[in-house]
């Protein structure tokens, strides 16, 4: 008995040294045993190891940028430890190019994801503690894996004034896609008319480093090498531009050589390759172009929008384009054999695609990496298409969103690749439009304009992603850069839920106190689109819960946050917008009233004049203006901060209803020297206040 009480007891005081040793110096943990407060850093040393490369260091460097954008702290960037008074440490590298970092990954079974080999751009990052100083390993599969991993961490760390303060976890993953193309584009229509500043290479640079930390792999840039094109490549990373229309020919030409049948809003330029001094003057044209053009890694052919030819002679369309492509595409590869060729098969009709369909599975086409799916390609949506596949109506399947294109990967060779060049840009007359736009919006804003639609592109991602290789997105501008965000991590990962993605997103731009408020703005921003406005709540749901996040983001990143200045800048637009409507809507019932009661009392002209006061009372109240000035301190400051602002702003003067319309006619009425002709004027002017809105005023130089 003594003997077993003894044993029972030496094993009970070994436990507990173990359990002392664990909490006093325990190697695998970020912080004490039980204490899952973050770590506080503000001497932080950098260790990329002696074999560094030049892209390395970029990507270290990169790290260090992002940190003191926002926290006063001291980085040191080293190949290796140093001694001092450092009080986090960050190994940061390549796999079997980093020698302390190998030995660190081995000894902590830190392994990078994959099947039979490591899988090409994974990352695996870990926290643990060594000597009792809290570290991070950060190891990529290549260069684009270490540049994921240090976005990884970002997206773990709290920014304070003097500090940063570091969460514990683990992470191991690779792309579940293998095109993950983005762009980091102004917007040239908005920016004329906004006023805004022009983009400089360092705002360029910033958004799209913006874009590669969450997982992207290809970038739009100049079509000859720029510096956005060398930045790019200087990371390791793929490029691409904005392809080639091959009936297009960029000078000056006879008038019999144009393309036949084209709607006038497809432009000049574009040449007939039925004939054929006109095809040849064409390749000729484009050859020049190629010689200059920089090594871009993916080029895209298009059909249409704009370009093509309708003419008997180049019937189906699809058949003339393709030979054309192989054309331009062997020329191509006189100077760059290494760019992969996509087509798009834009603005056909079923004949065409049928052509495009037939071609690629009875001619060799070595020339051709694969399709591009893009606005135009889907033959069951209106949306730049003529004629329709009426067959597969009987048996949609899914739906228009997905079910031609099963039936493209079906037509499709089986080593073709199909990928994805879809329109997130746009959130009306668009491939993935909201179904019922709100009239008054599209009025205020029109088609590119600041916007989020998280359930609708979570759910058309989910519909169209799993019959493609990846995608590279349509952008005109900055104010979809959310919509860019969701879609590049769905591509690095389609099985995350939508909810862990916004408060992802959230968190990193708004800060954790102010990440609840914020996904729930973005949401409600999503049903506004819809929403009637004039007695839509979300309008000042919106509002508020943006102005209560924004109290809680700390003032030190507030100054610089211009995300959050541009949702309190829509919020504020939005609800002037909403007060602007309710004000003409209530001028319109009491001048109806007023010109009914005229109808039964015959009173003409005390009625006339009764309306007239009316509609000339002030188009803005007190509120309005406040509103009004608030977007407009807001917008100078995100235009200061990154060259953005609202274009709502600069349409807030033009009415919702016909108050122009009414006005002239009650003018009319007053004017006219008999009652019968003052009678046909108020009558006239009573249809007037019933018209419904009409979107279709806004002149197309502005909606598209």
């Amino acid at each position: 008995m003594l003997a077993a009480f003894q044993n029972s007891c030496r094993r009970l005081f070994f436990l507990c040294l173990c359990l002392i040793f664990l909490i006093r110096n325990g190697s695998s943990a970020f912080g004490r045993l039980g204490d899952t407060s973050p770590i506080r850093a503000s001497n932080i040393q950098l260790i990329v190891g002696d074999n560094a490369t030049e892209t390395e260091l970029r990507i270290a460097g990169i790290l260090r940028q992002r940190i003191l954008w926002f926290s006063r702290v001291s980085i040191d960037i080293s190949t290796a430890r140093t001694t001092g008074n450092s009080d986090f440490l960050i190994y940061l590298g390549r796999a079997g190019h980093h020698r302390i970092l190998d030995s660190l990954c081995a000894t902590h079974n830190i392994t990078l994801p994959g099947r039979t080999r490591s899988a090409p751009e994974g990352f695996a990052v870990k926290s643990l503690r060594l000597d009792n100083i809290p570290t991070w390993i950060a190891v990529g599969t290549d260069h684009r894996g270490a540049l994921y991993a240090i976005g990884e961490l970002l997206r773990h760390i709290t920014f304070e004034p003097d500090c940063i303060l570091c969460d514990s976890f683990e992470v191991r993953t690779a792309p579940a896609y293998r095109y993950r193309g983005f762009e980091a584009r102004q917007g040239e229509a908005m920016q004329k008319i906004t006023h805004a500043r022009l983009w400089g290479d360092e705002d360029k640079f910033r958004l799209n480093i913006d874009y590669a930390l969450a997982g992207a792999n290809c970038f739009y840039t100049e079509w000859e090498p720029g510096p956005v094109y060398h930045f790019i490549k200087s990371f390791d990373l793929m490029t691409t531009d904005y392809g080639v229309r091959p009936n297009y020919l960029g000078r000056p030409f006879p008038d019999a050589w144009k393309a036949k049948n084209l709607p006038p809003k497809e432009g000049t330029g574009w040449i007939c390759p039925g004939i054929p001094e006109a095809r040849e003057a064409a390749l000729e044209y484009w050859t020049d172009i190629f010689r200059k053009k920089a090594q871009h890694d993916i080029l895209r052919f298009y059909a249409g929008d704009p370009g093509g030819c309708r003419g008997e002679c180049c019937k189906p369309w699809g058949k003339t384009f393709m030979h054309l492509c192989r054309e331009f595409a062997e020329r191509l590869s006189e100077t760059h054999p290494n760019t992969q060729v996509f087509i798009a098969n834009q603005h056909t009709d079923n004949a065409g695609d049928q052509a495009i369909f037939d071609y690629l599975n009875q001619t060799p086409r070595s020339w051709l990496k694969g399709l591009a799916y893009g606005p135009g390609s889907n033959a069951m949506s209106t949306f730049h298409r003529d004629e329709l596949r009426e067959d597969l109506f009987e048996f949609p399947g899914n739906g228009t969103v997905n079910r031609y294109l099963a039936e493209t990967l079906k037509q499709l060779p089986c080593d073709m690749q199909l990928m994805h060049y879809s329109d997130i840009t746009h959130w009306f007359r668009s491939q993935y439009a909201v179904e019922y736009p709100e009239p008054h919006l599209i009025k205020a804003y029109g088609r590119r304009t600041f916007h989020a639609r998280p359930r609708a592109l979570y759910r058309i991602f989910q519909s169209i992603m799993p019959f493609s290789e990846g995608d590279i997105i349509y952008c005109e501008g900055y104010h979809d850069e959310f919509n860019q965000y969701l879609w590049c991590r769905l591509l690095w990962d389609p099985c995350r839920e939508l909810e862990d993605i916004m408060h992802e997103y959230c968190q990193l731009h708004f800060g954790k106190a102010a990440a609840d408020l914020m996904c729930k703005a973005l949401f409600q921003l999503e049903k506004n689109l819809e929403a009637p406005l004039a007695d839509n709540d979300g309008i000042e749901t919106y509002y508020v819960l943006v102005s209560q996040a924004g109290r809680r983001i700390p003032k030190h990143l507030i100054e610089k946050n211009y995300r959050w200045q541009l949702h309190q800048q829509k919020a504020a637009l939005d609800r002037y917008n909403q007060l602007k409507l309710q004000r003409e809507v209530f001028k319109e019932q009491r001048v109806r009233e007023a010109l009914k009661f005229a109808l039964e009392s015959k009173k003409y002209l005390a009625a006339i004049e009764n309306a007239l006061t009316i509609i000339s009372e002030p188009a803005e109240t007190p509120q309005m203006a406040k509103l009004r000035e608030e977007a407009r301190l807001l917008g100078e400051e995100t235009d200061r901060l990154f060259g953005v602002r609202n274009v709502g702003y600069f349409r807030l003067d033009v009415p919702f209803r016909d108050l122009p319309g009414l006005l002239e006619m009650l003018k009319q009425a007053r004017s006219s020297k008999s009652n019968s002709r003052r009678k046909e004027c108020i009558i006239s002017a009573i249809q007037i206040t019933n018209k419904p809105t009409e979107v279709g005023s806004i002149s197309w130089s502005y909606v598209q």
